[in-house]
């Protein structure tokens, strides 16, 4: 059992039989009781026997199953958050619970749409449930801020009342983090050097880089200013692009979309587009940011009109601006103006 999430304040990460003390407390909870049920754990031993036969066994399983969620900050244990293969069901279903003192701070959102990210690129899920008793009104919203949608109601094996079941299609596209740093490292040495003319980094100037460095450009916390998503397929990274957020007080509005590669071999599946506009869709959730900017090489004319399709428009060209050998070619500069509803834009 290898998985782990990551998001920019929490660690989801797989249950071990000394978590029991926190499980005792959690399912203790009278809002998990009234939310979820009563899995009538009172002891330790009790809480031990859940974890064996509840997570662990889904690990053994599946692969996956309900993980801790912890605090990056304090490291404390929050709640938990997982895939669930649940009996009587063919759908993979998404589950979770926060202690009381934690729900209303986003954190449950958060680590919904990360286990979605891991279970979409590392077990190739093309879709996920989730199901929610009719009155627990939060949890509903939890789910719609996720990106379900309600679909109608079901009745879990063994119950005779419905609830509310909801889904989402899911795409093989997550955040990065500092322990894809081997494989981004790899796949970026990859593109400088089959496309010279695409990038302004060269593979020497790379390749001379320590890991270090590609960890900190995968950093999660809230001080980092930039962040990649990656593609994959079948476990493998084989697409990554990044937006970088500028830090200077008067253009903090603008970020730049750098770094976009697919593998050549698996172009032609849209990568690039999801890829894109899982770009511009994280940058839609990030607060006063109102444009991103991208160059792209004069003449790649395949990477220009992906950037058109997804909603840049060129507003320049640079004469000259890189280098490749003897030979000077011009960038082409794009901008993309994010939806703001409400907000006025100052050409």
């Amino acid at each position: 059992m290898t998985w782990e999430c990551e998001t920019a304040r929490l660690r989801i990460s797989p249950f071990t039989l000394d978590d029991a003390p926190f499980i005792l407390r959690l399912l203790n909870e009278p809002s998990f009781i009234e939310a979820i049920s009563d899995k009538g754990v009172r002891t330790l031993d009790d809480a031990r026997n859940y974890l064996h036969i509840g997570p662990l066994a889904s690990y053994a399983r599946n692969g996956f199953g309900l993980g801790r969620v912890a605090r990056k900050d304090s490291g404390a244990v929050i709640g938990m958050c997982g895939l669930i293969r649940r009996e009587g069901l063919t759908e993979v279903e998404v589950g979770y619970a926060l202690l009381p003192e934690h729900a209303g701070q986003g954190f449950a959102t958060e680590a919904v749409r990360a286990v979605l990210d891991n279970g979409a690129c590392q077990f190739a899920l093309q879709r996920v449930i989730a199901v929610v008793n009719p009155d627990n009104v939060a949890s509903q919203r939890v789910l719609e801020q996720a990106g379900f949608a309600r679909e109608g109601d079901v009745t879990l094996p063994g119950e005779t009342t419905p609830i509310f079941q909801f889904g989402r299609p899911l795409q093989p596209c997550m955040r990065l983090t500092p322990q894809h740093a081997s494989a981004y490292r790899a796949l970026m040495l990859e593109a400088y050097a089959r496309h010279p003319d695409a990038f302004t980094s060269s593979p020497a100037e790379r390749e001379a880089l320590p890991l270090a460095w590609w960890e900190q450009r995968l950093r999660t916390d809230d001080a980092s200013n930039e962040l990649v998503l990656g593609a994959f397929a079948d476990g493998a990274l084989i697409g990554a692009a990044g937006l970088a957020r500028e830090t200077r007080e008067k253009a903090r509005h603008k970020a730049t979309l750098f770094g976009m590669y697919v593998d050549d071999r698996l172009r032609h599946r849209g990568l690039g587009r999801l890829l894109v506009e899982a770009v511009l869709d994280h940058a839609r959730r990030q607060s006063g940011l109102r444009q991103v900017v991208l160059t792209v090489t004069q003449g790649n004319a395949r990477a220009e009109a992906l950037y058109a399709r997804c909603g840049f428009q060129t507003f320049g060209v640079e004469p000259d601006a890189v280098a490749v050998g003897d030979t000077l070619l011009a960038k082409v500069h794009m901008w993309h103006q994010l939806e703001r509803p409400g907000v006025p834009t100052v050409a």
